[in-house]
């Protein structure tokens, strides 16, 4: 199955997701500062411990259960399994950690050299972007 949703649409949901994203940090960097006596966070890893799993929440609860990120939302097109099935908790987990490597371009580069025209997190997460025409 080859996914119909471009790659420039693709960045432009990726933009609106990563604004939404940096506002989850931003709000918990907030509560975090206000729950330690108004001082810096000091230990990073913490931040990230604390972090993480919010990040991940978002997008495997927007993909497993309404197929639609905001951004994904905004651009027209969902996210499912090649036979139309919402995806998984475990498809969410892989396709989440090979976007960053897509980030950093190398899986979107993986999308021009593939019949499936699948960036590499899509490729390996069995997942399909496709267009909602309402």
């Amino acid at each position: 199955m080859q996914s119909n949703v471009s790659f420039l649409r693709r960045l432009g949901s990726i933009t609106y997701d990563l604004l939404l994203v940096f506002s989850f940090v931003f709000f918990i960097a907030g509560i975090v500062i206000l729950v330690n006596q108004k001082q810096p966070i000091t230990n990073s890893l913490f931040f990230y411990l604390l972090t993480l799993p919010v990040i991940f929440s978002y997008f495997s609860i927007s993909w497993v259960k309404g197929k639609q990120t905001l951004g994904m939302r905004a651009w027209k097109f969902e996210i499912t399994q090649q036979d139309g099935e919402n995806v998984t908790y475990k498809q969410s987990l892989i396709r989440l950690i090979l976007a960053i490597t897509s980030l950093a371009g190398i899986g979107f580069i993986f999308q021009f050299f593939n019949k499936y025209k699948l960036p590499l997190h899509d490729y390996y997460s069995k997942t399909y972007l496709t267009e909602i025409h309402k």
